[in-house]
């Protein structure tokens, strides 16, 4: 089987080329499950030392650094640090490890002073460029919902970007190593048709090794009580029905919303979208390249982070097919092979809703409010002043 083509070049005014002293390489990308905030992405490299070629490649602190694979930028990173292994008594065994950060990272080291966000629908855009590496964050021209923007804001930039993901409910994703993001309308836009993850490889799926489904684990795949505070508001909190079997799986998001009706809409959301314990799930899959028919597709799928359908068998039950986002990836290249760590949500907690269905519906009707339980006992106290009755509980 054929396996994938890297290559490694400085971006300085020569565009040096290491590619020939590289060992191995690992990088992570995106995050590991819908509700994470958004950590930063950092790649490490080994290569070879035993005749300076780090040196000659000129990679000092903060060079600006290229992983292609298959000619096409997968990661853009900037050199952090340098971890020799000088081995004296043998120099032919010298080694050094690079390691690369992304522009989350450095969205992270980035503070702003009381800076102010003036557009409320292209604030990323705005971010982009107020920061000192610009590029690296894409809006594609399409809007998020309207956040808050006129306040003056103090603090790192990446905390900012992590409070508009909230707010508006989408995600990013890497292509050719900028990161665009995706308001929750446009999410869509991604969906692959022509090719799909599954368990036996061919010209349209791409074969995984391995395939976990993560199920019910509270604030990553399972959140039925949500508390959002709108920056400069109050605290708005939701939770749904199985509240009262399962007792309080529970999140605090800090967003932009523009009001306590947003903040709240967005805690109903949050409840009802991730509630319900036997459905919602998030999975991880690890491919190789050389166990592919069609490589291209992975090469693809490496370069621009397309939401492929997911194809599994539950173990005594079915085929099943989901559509699903991929929220991040780990990669992992060696000498015979790459291998790579897909971090996959259901695309259902992207939709708006889902007809007749009483998690993420509207006509499924609302579960109707127990006014014999006690919330002390389950560990807040409700307040209804603040929602009409027949909403309470999310919808």
């Amino acid at each position: 089987m054929a396996k994938l083509n890297w290559t490694f070049k400085n971006q300085d005014a020569s565009s040096f080329d290491f590619t020939d002293a590289v060992q191995s390489f690992s990088y992570t990308q995106g995050r590991q499950s819908v509700l994470d905030n958004y950590g930063g992405g950092t790649a490490q490299i080994t290569m070879r030392n035993n005749a300076g070629q780090v040196a000659a490649a000129s990679l000092a602190y903060r060079q600006k650094v290229y992983l292609r694979c298959e000619g096409v930028v997968a990661f853009r990173g900037w050199v952090a640090g340098i971890d020799y292994n000088d081995t004296p008594g043998d120099a032919n065994d010298a080694t050094a490890v690079i390691t690369l950060v992304d522009a989350w990272v450095l969205a992270g080291q980035q503070i702003a002073d009381n800076q102010p966000l003036i557009d409320n629908y292209y604030q990323i855009t705005e971010i982009d460029l107020l920061q000192s590496y610009p590029g690296n964050f894409d809006q594609d021209g399409l809007p998020t919902s309207n956040i808050r923007g006129s306040l003056g804001y103090s603090g790192d930039y990446a905390s900012r970007l992590n409070e508009i993901v909230a707010s508006d409910r989408g995600y990013f994703f890497s292509y050719q190593g900028i990161y665009f993001y995706r308001s929750m309308p446009n999410v869509y836009v991604e969906n692959l048709n022509t090719y799909s993850f599954g368990r036996t490889a061919s010209a349209n799926v791409i074969a995984y090794e391995s395939f976990q489904r993560i199920k019910a684990v509270g604030n990553k795949t399972y959140v039925n009580q949500a508390f959002v505070t709108p920056e400069s508001l109050a605290t708005q909190m939701a939770f749904n029905a199985y509240l009262y079997t399962v007792g309080a799986s529970a999140i605090t998001v800090s967003t932009l919303n523009t009001t306590t009706g947003d903040g709240l809409n967005t805690a109903r959301w949050i409840a009802n979208s991730m509630g319900d314990s036997l459905e919602r799930q998030c999975y991880q899959i690890t491919v190789k390249d050389v166990s592919q028919t069609a490589i291209i597709n992975l090469a693809d799928l490496l370069t621009d982070s397309w939401n492929l359908a997911l194809q599994y068998k539950i173990p005594g039950g079915g085929y099943q097919s989901e559509r699903t986002v991929q929220e991040g990836k780990t990669v992992r290249g060696y000498i015979d092979h790459t291998e790579v760590d897909f971090y996959l949500s259901p695309y259902t907690y992207y939709n708006m809703f889902i007809l007749n269905d009483e998690i993420n519906g509207v006509l499924g009707g609302v579960p109707t409010y127990d006014s014999e339980i006690d919330y002390d006992e389950i560990g807040f106290t409700y307040d209804d002043s603040s929602v009409d009755s027949g909403s309470r509980l999310g919808w």
